[in-house]
């Protein structure tokens, strides 16, 4: 997986680099999802309504949203490690403020903090690959580096359940802190900076400049829009399902069983781009990846509107569709970050903004329809998959405008 190429900036291998890098990104998505099954508790210890309790998340979420739409454009500024050992730093205040706060409101405060935190690794990993990596080259680390990250997303909850029933839902929060040192010590020791001081630019009004040329491009919005109406799908659909395996007399551990479905879909589906980008090309994969999701919506919502309400027909349609997301997201992503090589990482920051806050609305959206049945879900995920089918053809500019990038 190394090559002469890619050594030359960075000083270490491939395989070393994007294990790091997939530390560093897992972070956000491992802090949210073990920190869901302690929520009961949560509610319960403070004497407060759902609501309340679900705050830690959907703020959290908000945090989250403003730290990646931050955080790039400041990693362009100052250099990619900085940016890093900064979030680690304050994901780790986050950690000591839920661990330590006897009250709600600084737990709840806590939250936001961490969500602040972890956002920078997010950004900072694609932008890191962008300085390093040409377009097809860019596709395949950040297949590999989902590949890696969709591990611990996916055990979280497992975790997360195993702690609160054993020690008590504060002990998440001792856990990530250690976990937390363990990056920071990591990042501080490991990560190189990628962002050469002659890139880094003249200051604010620089990179504002270039910010806005590069959402003036077409091909840019294009890449945009899909990589956010393919991240609502799975947004929505594994918020959503929840309380439909619930109402369907299924557990929640059975939803954690049948979610590895998804999961495993959309490796497989990072595990194709690794192998075989180079050869079919990134626009082609793009191609196959949204009609594979289109093609895997419309059957899941034939057997759900025929009346199929077990497991197996909601999910492994998704699992199906998840595939076709990991064929078309790295590829969507590295070409979106391929067109602004000198601010990649406001390029990651506006990526990453747009799939938050398509994401946040589309789940706020369905939360208005019936969640005891599995038909409003997957007649949102035909359309809007369609949508993102139609994009292609209503968005061709997009992808002509787009090179392999000659960078080494």
């Amino acid at each position: 997986m190394t090559d002469p190429e890619s050594r030359s900036r960075k000083g270490i291998s491939d395989r070393t680099l994007l294990a790091l890098l997939a530390v560093i990104t897992a972070a956000g998505p491992v802090t949210m999802n073990i920190y869901l099954p302690a929520l009961p508790r949560v509610q319960a210890h403070f004497g407060i309504p759902v609501s309340e309790a679900n705050a830690t998340v959907s703020l959290a979420l908000i945090a989250f949203a403003i730290g990646v739409f931050v955080f790039g454009p400041l990693s362009d500024r100052f250099g990619r490690r900085p940016i890093v050992l900064v979030g680690q730093a304050v994901f780790a205040a986050g950690n000591l403020l839920c661990l330590l706060s006897p009250s709600f409101e600084g737990l709840l405060a806590g939250r936001i903090v961490q969500a602040l935190g972890t956002s920078a690794g997010l950004v900072v990993a694609r932008a890191v690959l962008g300085d390093l990596y040409g377009r097809e080259k860019m596709a395949r680390m950040l297949a590999y580096l989902t590949m890696i990250i969709v591990i611990g997303p996916t055990v979280a909850p497992l975790v997360g359940g195993l702690i609160t029933e054993s020690l008590g839902w504060q002990s998440i929060f001792a856990f990530l802190l250690a976990a937390n040192l363990l990056i920071y010590f990591l990042a501080w020791r490991h990560l190189p900076e990628t962002r050469s001081i002659a890139d880094r630019g003249g200051g604010a009004a620089e990179l504002a400049r270039a910010s806005l040329a590069m959402v003036r491009q077409p091909a840019f919005l294009g890449f945009t829009i899909q990589s956010g109406v393919i991240y609502a799908v799975f947004l929505t659909f594994i918020s959503i399902a929840p309380y439909v395996m619930v109402s369907l007399g299924h557990s929640s551990v059975e939803y954690g069983l049948w979610y590895l479905a998804v999961a495993v879909g959309y490796f497989l589906g990072n595990w194709v781009v690794t192998r075989y980008a180079t050869r079919v090309g990134l626009q082609r994969l793009i191609s196959a990846g949204i009609s594979v999701q289109l093609a895997s919506a419309i059957g899941g919502a034939t057997l759900v509107l025929a009346g199929f309400r077990q497991p197996a027909a909601i999910f492994i349609p998704m699992g199906v569709l998840g595939f076709g997301q990991g064929l078309a997201l790295p590829n969507i992503t590295a070409s979106a970050v391929a067109l602004a090589p000198r601010t990649a990482g406001a390029a990651s920051s506006m990526l990453s903004f747009a799939q938050q806050l398509i994401g946040a609305i589309a789940v706020q959206g369905m939360a208005m329809f019936a969640t005891d049945t599995p038909v409003p879900i997957y007649v949102f995920t035909v359309v809007v998959s369609l949508a993102a089918w139609l994009s292609l053809f209503a968005l061709p500019r997009a992808h002509d405008q787009t090179r392999p990038s000659q960078k080494v």
